[in-house]
């Protein structure tokens, strides 16, 4: 993955405005005790921390948005509507992000799941988005969610005022651009350390991060990096598909068509479910006990528990091994782990 391509300068992403939502580049670190603690079996491990990129408490959407809003800020806007969950931490980063930028932030919400968030209680990134000012249109499921938007954007329009719809996740090519410069940046971290990871695991959802991963990885790699995206909620096939269509919009962007992909190439696993989203699996529990006391790094329960599970799935069944070296993005969202009184 690791060797720039001189046909495809980094450059050509600066001909994106962009504004720095975050704080940049992201720690990479190396889980040494982690290994020593699986044994001569375990690959070299690498995490690269956007739980510490700062804006909103951190998380993969913070990138995303770099190119988006500053779109929006050219274009004069001056409210922001998008969709999410109750728990989202997509909610909570655009309202951060809003709030910075002087932007009104409205969020169509659906209720999480009953008994996922305790009676009595808010989860905690509620609690932050409304800190944040930002407003909330509450739906009946996540079904409502887009079309609510739409409509609510289209009225707001109708009466003059400069609305945008970003839709679930900053996840379409414009967002994903995001994470093909966060391979760029990545790729000079590794570079001054001499190593080549040969797969990157990350939990894939909306598939505007896995789709940027991909892209970046083609763009600014030599094609040995294999991109594994773990489902923490929809099928694999689905996600694909939605990532296969924003890595095409990534290449018809930035003029790169011959690197477009079919859906059948990208990697999804959906076996790390368990009983649903947001719901915790025994396996993704004790890996999160064992990098939090190996390592002093927390996951979130509902994402990057259920993807590092499955990267210790893949070592203890033998299909990694010592002589592969991974890279596992943090994606954010320990806040889901903590809830506040109503």
């Amino acid at each position: 993955m690791m060797t720039v391509q001189a046909e495809f300068p980094a450059m050509r992403l600066d001909n994106f405005p962009r504004i720095e939502c975050g704080f940049y580049p992201t720690p990479l670190e190396e889980l040494t005790r982690l290994r020593e603690a699986i044994g001569a079996t375990c690959p070299r491990l690498f995490i690269k921390r956007d739980d510490l990129i700062g804006t909103g408490f951190g998380g993969n959407k913070v990138r995303k948005l770099d190119y988006v809003m500053a779109r929006e800020i050219e274009r004069g806007t001056q409210t922001v509507v998008t969709i999410a969950g109750e728990k989202s931490n997509h909610a909570r980063v655009t309202a951060a992000v809003c709030a910075r930028l002087g932007l009104r932030c409205l969020l169509v919400l659906n209720r999480a799941a009953k008994g996922v968030i305790p009676d009595g209680f808010k989860a905690a990134s509620r609690f932050i988005y409304e800190l944040y000012g930002a407003e909330v249109r509450w739906v009946d499921s996540r079904e409502e969610r887009e079309a609510t938007a739409l409509a609510l954007t289209a009225q707001l329009q109708a009466k003059g005022e400069r609305a945008a719809y970003i839709p679930l996740g900053v996840s379409f090519p414009l967002g994903a651009l995001g994470f093909v410069r966060a391979v760029h940046e990545v790729t000079e971290q590794f570079e001054k350390i001499g190593v080549r990871p040969n797969y990157i695991f990350h939990s894939s959802s909306s598939g505007g991060t896995q789709a940027g991963l991909i892209a970046g990885c083609q763009l600014f790699g030599d094609g040995r990096c294999e991109v594994i995206g773990i489902s923490p909620d929809d099928p694999a096939n689905e996600i694909a598909e939605c990532v296969a269509e924003i890595v095409n919009g990534i290449h018809q962007l930035l003029g790169t068509d011959e690197y477009k992909i079919s859906a059948a190439q990208v990697q999804v696993l959906e076996q790390y479910i368990g009983a649903g989203y947001g719901i915790e699996t025994s396996k993704a529990i004790a890996i999160t006990k064992m990098l939090a006391t190996r390592e002093g790094i927390i996951l979130d329960p509902t994402y990057t528990a259920k993807a590092f599970a499955a990267l210790m799935d893949w070592i203890q069944n033998g299909k990694l091994t010592a002589r592969d070296t991974i890279l596992f993005w943090h994606t954010g969202g320990q806040l889901a782990f903590f809830y506040v009184p109503e």
